[in-house]
């Protein structure tokens, strides 16, 4: 299609920045906004006094082409402007009737602009990321990689050596990660970092930039989503421990059954000692039950028989109980009851027996001859009570303390890991809270709140 002649007066009222040409190059006339970007005083005549050497070179060969007579080339012609040295891309549209041409020139920033802003973006991006040549030679890194614990304080140098920091899952060659990258244009690798109190896990990407034939380095945290897959994965495992119990439990009460009526009659049966020891494996076979309904609580809703007790009596009975054992293990137990009257709490008697039992035998199986187990109740507000238990034992390390309520996580050898879930699973299920604290060396604090069941007036 031929282009219609442009009117005159139309085109130098045009708002955006263009010449009229002839084929010889000389400039006929200009809009306004391109007189504005002009020195008034040096205003070209000729193409050869608008654009340097590459542009003009462009243009003139379009000028002269007889097949580009009635079409256009868009953004094909860059260079810069002689006056002003701004970058400039531009498109003809020839007039043939006339034989003049108009170019549109588009005004460009300095291509350093453009480094620049690439650059900035570059730094201040959210990811670690880092620049590697052809041979893994790092060429710079951005503020988020300075800033890994890993690479601080460390004269990068070679991409190689950094990887030296990280374990991978299987066996690595890093001449092959580079050829995979040409290759491919992208790779990406999980690794793992072992720091000091956590492990990180990072997806690293290497990506391939056509144009200037350097390597992109991406770091992708995704320690948090492998944890909550590590957690997804025990709550399966911990399903299947359920249905495994109760098929088990199933098993073994039925013989528990039986056992404990032969041990009703043959209480009756037996006099002095014997019968002392019937009343002892009595006792055994259900603390047997109990132990079964422990498992059994962690992977099910149970039918709890709800009562209001004394939360400081029952404390105390718990501390009879285990009293025995403390002195046996020379721990100094101590005992304190800071509440102004019986605070009630309401729940199973049992259960919240069981957390007790729990907490205080973990933190018995912590201390050494002579160290101290203190045991306190107080209201820590009018709507509700609080039990701290307090060890002076070896304490734990804030890697361990984050996992201690995880199921099947055991510090103790031959430990089932199920203790503590059921605690805390048991204190949430009676509105209840519990907070660890602990210093390796000092000793851990465990502080178990329960609403009152009756409020102070």
């Amino acid at each position: 299609m031929v282009m219609q002649t442009v009117d005159s007066d139309q085109f130098l009222e045009s708002s955006s920045y263009k010449i009229m040409v002839n084929k010889n190059g000389d400039i006929l006339g200009m809009t306004k906004a391109m007189k504005c970007l002009m020195d008034h005083d040096n205003e070209p005549k000729h193409i050869s006094d608008l654009f340097d050497t590459d542009l003009l070179g462009q243009v003139e060969l379009q000028l002269k082409d007889r097949d580009f007579q009635g079409g256009y080339v868009k953004n094909g012609l860059t260079g810069h402007l002689l006056q002003k040295n701004i970058c400039a891309s531009c498109y003809i549209i020839y007039q043939p009737q006339s034989e003049r041409a108009i170019i549109t020139i588009k005004i460009t920033k300095n291509k350093n602009d453009f480094f620049k802003v690439y650059e900035n973006a570059f730094n201040e991006a959210n990811i670690p990321m880092a620049i590697i040549n052809e041979m893994g030679l790092f060429v710079t890194v951005n503020r988020e990689f300075k800033e890994l614990a890993f690479s601080r304080n460390t004269e990068l140098i070679h991409f190689k050596t950094f990887l030296e920091a990280f374990h991978h899952e299987s066996e690595f060659c890093f001449a092959s990660l580079l050829r995979n990258t040409r290759k491919t244009g992208f790779t990406q690798t999980r690794w793992t970092y072992h720091g000091q109190d956590q492990i990180y896990f990072y997806n690293i990407i290497t990506q391939l930039d056509l144009d200037t034939n350097i390597i992109i380095v991406k770091l992708l945290d995704v320690t948090e989503e492998e944890n909550l897959q590590r957690l997804l994965a025990h709550s399966v495992q911990l399903s299947t421990t359920g249905e495994i119990a109760a098929s088990v439990a199933h098993e073994i009460r039925n013989p528990m059954t039986t056992l404990q009526g032969f041990l009703q009659l043959l209480e009756h049966e037996v006099k002095g000692n014997a019968q002392k020891y019937v009343t002892i494996i009595q006792e055994e076979v259900k603390r047997m039950n109990e132990i079964l309904n422990e498992m059994l609580s962690l992977s099910k809703p149970s039918v709890d028989v709800m009562s209001l007790f004394s939360l400081s009596s029952l404390v105390e009975e718990v501390l009879v109980l285990l009293r025995p054992k403390a002195m046996l293990d020379q721990i100094n137990l101590e005992n304190e009851n800071l509440t102004q009257e019986q605070v009630l709490i309401k729940g199973n008697p049992n259960r919240v027996k069981q957390i007790f039992v729990n907490l205080i035998k973990n933190s018995m199986e912590a201390m050494g001859p002579n160290d101290t187990l203190s045991v306190c109740v107080y209201e820590s507000d009018p709507h509700n009570v609080c039990v701290l238990i307090a060890d002076t034992g070896i304490g734990m390390s804030k890697e361990i303390m984050e996992n201690i309520f995880v199921p099947f996580v055991s510090t103790k050898e031959g430990g089932t890991g199920l203790g503590l879930p059921f605690v805390k699973k048991t204190v949430n299920e009676y509105g209840g809270s519990i907070s660890v604290k602990s210093e390796l060396g000092k000793g851990t604090e465990f502080r178990v709140n329960f609403p009152r069941a009756v409020y102070s007036s």
